[in-house]
């Protein structure tokens, strides 16, 4: 077993070169690290990760155990509704048999047809954004496009009114704000702060709300489906309902945006890439999987051990929470070949950006068409690629990506 695994260099201090070092050294040294002073063990290797990533049985989504429940505010009124587990539900953080039960009803709620439906949708609300950018000299991209496109398409997606779309779009901002500053193997990072409680309470009264009416009248919407939904006899709870519905707003609308911000980001430090991009339209679905590869959004997959195993020749106690590099196993150059170019070619690209096994991302499709639709829109709009600034990046080494990005008249 190793001793001790040095911090991770954070992913905003060089746009993530410092990180991306730091972990080809260690996968170079060890696919597996296990670190005695935390207790906790961190994998570099695209092999490791796939296994560990289809073995649920042995390496758990299920982190109840490490995070205590919320306590309810102590002005909340008598009579309404607690403070949410956010792990209830949750798709991600959910085993088996619960988590196939679950995963069955949220696809009969998340159809592919109710997907490609909305391609109509996305290309009108990505032209309303475009539009109001022309003329622009400045203009700050995730503010004004890569952010609001995903959060008012999830809206669609579930039947907010148009209304009621800024609202969406507070709440997504605020929680991707929360805990993104937690340490790689922190436990604390899977806890609701305090200061996001009422915050919570607000958005689970008015999507319960919502619930409640489409089962009295049921609409063609996403929210619909899944309160009508039902496995074996049995349909979602209302937190089941809540947390899904938080699951898509949150995990929707930060994977889109990132790699959109890591695309502008990719082809910008790639000017062949972008040339011949513009060239042939018909390679962004290509392009944007060598995005995910190159620079995922989510940089780490988070296990606890409910056995004692072995994973890369390293022992794992039980009960260990498990860091998993999915930025550095899709850099493994035992698995690509030339993993340091940008190639917008790639083909095969096994990157593991959405998962792997049963927790692959359900949300991917939704993702990649908003994210195809974006792109091409944009470049057709965009003649000329240029930053006004160096981008900002988060600081954290759970989110990979730009949270500012100021392009000069990108729409003339």
């Amino acid at each position: 077993m190793n001793d001790a695994v040095t911090a991770p260099p954070s992913s905003g201090i060089d746009g993530g070169r410092a990180l991306r070092k730091w972990l080809a050294e260690n996968r170079r040294k060890n696919t597996v690290l296990w670190d005695e002073t935390t207790r906790s063990c961190q994998v570099f290797g695209f092999a490791e990760t796939q296994r560990m990533l289809r073995d649920p049985e042995t390496f758990s989504s299920d982190f109840n155990r490490l995070v205590p429940a919320t306590s309810q505010p102590p002005e909340t009124a008598p009579g309404e509704r607690p403070v949410p587990n956010l792990l209830e539900g949750h798709l991600s953080v959910t085993d088996p048999p619960r988590h196939h039960q679950l995963r069955k009803l949220v696809s009969q709620a998340l159809t592919p047809r109710a997907v490609q439906e909305l391609e109509g949708k996305i290309t009108e609300i990505t032209t309303g954004l475009l539009d109001a950018m022309a003329g622009r000299d400045e203009v700050e991209m995730v503010e004004a496009y890569f952010n609001p496109l995903p959060v008012t398409v999830i809206a669609e997606l579930l039947g907010v009114p148009a209304s009621d779309h800024a609202m969406f779009r507070g709440w997504a901002d605020a929680l991707v704000s929360a805990n993104h500053d937690a340490g790689a193997t922190d436990a604390a990072r899977l806890q609701v702060p305090d200061r996001m409680a009422h915050l919570l309470l607000e958005m689970q009264s008015y999507i319960l709300d919502h619930a409640a009416q489409r089962r009295r009248t049921p609409s063609d919407d996403v929210l619909s489906r899944l309160v009508a939904a039902e496995v074996d006899g049995e349909r979602l709870s209302e937190s089941e309902v809540f947390t899904i519905t938080l699951m898509m707003l949150l995990a929707g609308h930060i994977s889109t945006t990132l790699l959109l911000g890591n695309t502008l980001v990719g082809l910008d430090a790639n000017p062949g890439a972008l040339s011949a991009l513009r060239s042939d339209p018909d390679a962004a679905p290509a392009a944007l999987e060598e995005v995910l590869r190159f620079s995922p959004p989510a940089p780490l997959v988070y296990r606890l051990t409910t056995r004692e195993t072995t994973l890369g020749g390293v022992d794992i106690p039980a009960d260990s929470l498990v860091a998993s590099w999915v930025l550095s196993a899709n850099h493994d150059e035992r698995q690509f070949d030339d993993p340091e170019t940008f190639d917008i070619r790639r083909s095969p690209n096994p990157h593991l950006s959405f998962g792997h096994g049963i927790h692959f991302c359900i949300g991917a499709p939704l993702g990649r068409m908003e994210s195809r639709i974006a792109l091409t829109m944009l470049l057709q709009r965009c003649k000329e690629l240029t930053f006004a600034e160096a981008p900002v990046y988060y600081d954290s080494p759970t989110i990979f990506g730009v949270r500012r990005l100021v392009l000069s008249r990108p729409v003339a």
